[in-house]
């Protein structure tokens, strides 16, 4: 979570302070953009689901648990790598950030590769994947192949259209994964709400795959500008679409409000309802005009951005939950949270498509996300702190609702 807060920091220093001259240089922005989206989803995002995963694997496949030496390489790995981003940044000098961010990539994609052998202990369970299905597995496995396609993109960043194509490539393929996973987690296995039929889980895998790698062709193409800026803002739309109708919309709303509602994570549950709003945000500049940020830079990542953190931190924040065994119909909403990271996407959303921005020089939105989105980061950071290092209640080993996996699995 502190690195959510650097983040924050960082932008805030990018947007006001920074030397780059990023808004004069598409090239320049081209790359800061790539990094960024690496740094947001190799590092705090990624530290996040790799922490859940040691936490809950064991338990759902029924193994021993993994080598602690493992989780250990890998947060050193990944934070040396986002510390290494954030000096070169912080630097003032572009070749000394070209340098520094290359080193951070390749420690951060290091730190995937560590989790390899995790991933295929998972794979040898496959049988065992239930409510989840291949996504219980299959996305350790695209972990390899997201460490070499990151790193290949930045090597190749000469190359017109490779930066693009490497910011599609994490939005696309890594960040649906993870965020689909997730919701099938929370949704399908966690509360039992059978969201999704298993059965049919191997096809929507086929299918977020393929829509993820022509997304990717389609923003390399609009580089060369084969294609127009209108089938990019199409095509997201279509895979946000694709992860909401992962699940069952209707299902999912009937049990979270009104009379069947169910205890469950309402972090979750706004990241989830995000997805199609955001898909008519992602095609309304074709009628619009595309202007703002996203006039002289493809945005698109940070649209993904909101919906990740809402499932991610809220899966997060319901599982350390279940660690302090509290009832599920008693449990805290952080409402207080929900608003200040809602607000916070507005304004980003803001800013990505207001022509004064640009012409006229008016970051006050652009002050406003950054303010609210730090401090939106610090009050959750303080929040796991509460939870992890000070909880009110004694913490368990073993979480709620996981002990009965271990149960069925005897």
């Amino acid at each position: 979570m502190f690195f959510f807060i650097a983040l924050a920091f960082l932008l805030a220093w990018l947007t006001f302070f920074s030397p780059y001259e990023l808004f004069e240089d598409d090239e320049r922005l081209s790359l800061m953009n790539y990094v960024l989206i690496t740094l947001f989803a190799l590092g705090p995002v990624m530290g996040i689901l790799a922490g859940i995963g040691f936490d809950t694997f064991p338990l759902v496949y029924n193994i021993p648990s993994f080598e602690k030496t493992t989780m250990r390489h890998f947060l050193q790995l990944n934070g040396l790598g986002q510390v290494f981003i954030h000096i070169g940044i912080y630097s003032g000098k572009w070749s000394l950030f070209i340098e520094l961010s290359g080193i951070g990539i390749i420690l951060m994609s290091l730190a995937l590769l560590t989790l390899t052998a995790s991933a295929i202990e998972i794979v040898k369970q496959k049988n065992s994947a239930g409510e989840v299905g291949i996504f219980s597995y299959a996305p350790g496995l695209v972990l390899v192949f997201c460490a070499l396609f990151i790193c290949g993109a930045w090597f190749m960043r000469e190359v017109t259209g490779m930066i693009e194509f490497g910011i599609a490539f994490i939005v696309a393929v890594f960040c649906n994964m993870m965020i689909t996973t997730t919701l099938l987690s929370h949704f399908n296995r966690r509360l039992g709400w059978n969201a999704t039929n298993p059965a049919t889980l191997p096809i929507r895998f086929l299918i977020l795959i393929t829509l993820g790698i022509g997304y990717v062709i389609v923003s390399f193409l609009r580089v060369r500008e084969v294609v127009s800026e209108d089938l990019i803002d199409i095509w997201f739309a279509v895979l946000l679409l694709n992860v909401f109708f992962m699940l069952n919309p209707l299902k999912i709303l009937r049990f979270s409000t009104g009379t069947f509602a169910k205890p469950h994570s309402t972090f979750i549950l706004i990241g989830y309802l995000l997805l199609p709003l955001l898909a008519v945000v992602s095609i309304a500049p074709i009628w619009t005009g595309h202007e703002g940020l996203a006039n002289i830079q493809p945005t698109h990542w940070l649209l993904i951005t909101y919906p990740c953190f809402f499932i991610i931190s809220g899966f997060a924040i319901y599982l350390h939950e279940d660690h302090l065994h509290y009832s599920p119909s008693t449990r805290v909403t952080h409402w207080h949270l929900v608003i200040l990271f809602l607000g916070s996407g507005a304004l980003m959303t803001w800013t990505l498509f207001d022509g004064s921005i640009l012409l006229e020089e008016n970051y006050a939105p652009v002050l406003a996300w950054v303010a609210t989105q730090s401090l939106a980061s610090i009050l959750l950071a303080v929040l796991f702190i509460k939870h992890t290092i000070f909880p009110v209640d004694n913490w368990h080993r073993m979480p709620m609702f996981y002990d009965r996996l271990i149960e069925n699995n005897d």
